[in-house]
């Protein structure tokens, strides 16, 4: 007789920046469609093909309601919360940005209130962005961080992997996230790989949106505020967390209009554009992360989430 489900671990800690991060989050999403009773466990993927730094949408879909549930995106398992009894299932499915090109198998095994074990398999096809290529040569001052700054840096890093490494178990957004900024022009620079005098740098995990000083930042989505710093890097910064480990963040801010801990509304001001931190102008730096995932926040504006 095929054993139960152990429960789904913690996700690992660290980060493992040339690997794929594939994240899902799951959403309570109830679906009028009809299956053949004791039917075979039904997983889509909307897309079934994204670009490194990309989002899709999986569904589970089963016949029976549902007890446990544990997913396997290639060779790393992705810890869920319980289904609670729901037959239908949405997650999010989040591709780091240097995550390598290639098919990335997912499977999911549930049992439902009896005992009996399912299993589905589904194919992410992950195809290679072409990520521009930035060589810059600058004065050594500008890129090279004296001792104590360094250590500023790693601290501030340390933060932020902490962050990472938390997933609020409830999701506290609600339908498509929309952009950050009103009436300015499209962003750019996701994924950007710079060279710096000769050497590689980390590529750049957000986009840039260029806009006037003082320009008002508003919220993608409902969320709380998890942090309100400033950074070397990132110069005055708030980031929201949307549950279910999913951050967005909103850096270089001339101010912030929030505090920690504070719930905000999808459309909500949280801050203001400026040039703080290492930013040569006004613009707004808008990132994500999903489960530590580097995505491209872009992903997430008019994707349908189910309610």
């Amino acid at each position: 007789m095929a054993e139960r489900l152990p429960g789904c671990p913690r996700p690992p800690r660290g980060r493992q920046p040339a690997a794929a991060l594939l994240v899902l989050l799951v959403l309570c999403w109830p679906l009028a469609l009809a299956r053949a009773a004791g039917g075979p466990l039904a997983l889509r993927l909307a897309p079934a093909q994204v670009r490194q730094g990309g989002v899709t949408l999986l569904r589970i879909e089963a016949a029976e309601p549902l007890a446990t549930v544990r997913v396997l995106a290639g060779a790393r398992e992705i810890p869920l919360p319980a289904p609670a009894g729901q037959r239908d299932l949405a997650a999010l499915v989040g591709i780091d940005l240097e995550a390598a090109p290639g098919e990335v198998p997912i499977r999911v095994e549930t049992s439902d209130a009896r005992g009996r074990l399912l299993g589905g398999t589904a194919a992410l096809r992950v195809v290679d962005a072409q990520f521009p290529v930035q060589r810059l040569t600058l004065p050594r001052g500008l890129v090279e961080l004296d001792a104590v700054t360094r250590a500023r840096v790693q601290q501030e890093q340390a933060t932020l992997n902490r962050l990472w490494d938390t997933a609020t178990p409830d999701r506290r957004w609600r339908g498509a996230f929309r952009m950050p900024l009103d009436g300015v022009g499209a962003p750019n620079g996701f994924g950007v790989r710079r060279i710096i005098n000769g050497e590689p740098r980390a590529p750049h995990t957000g986009v840039d949106f260029a806009a006037p000083a003082g320009t008002a930042v508003l919220a993608a989505n409902a969320g709380t505020v998890a942090l309100v710093a400033e950074h070397f890097f990132s110069g005055r910064a708030v980031i929201l967390d949307h549950g279910l480990g999913l951050y967005t963040m909103y850096f270089h801010l001339q101010e912030t209009l929030v505090h920690e801990g504070q719930r905000v509304a999808q459309g909500e001001a949280i801050g203001r554009v400026g040039s703080t931190g290492r930013a040569t102008g006004p613009h707004l730096h808008w990132g994500a992360r999903l489960y530590g995932a580097r995505i491209d926040p872009q992903g997430l504006v008019g994707l349908a989430f189910p309610d």
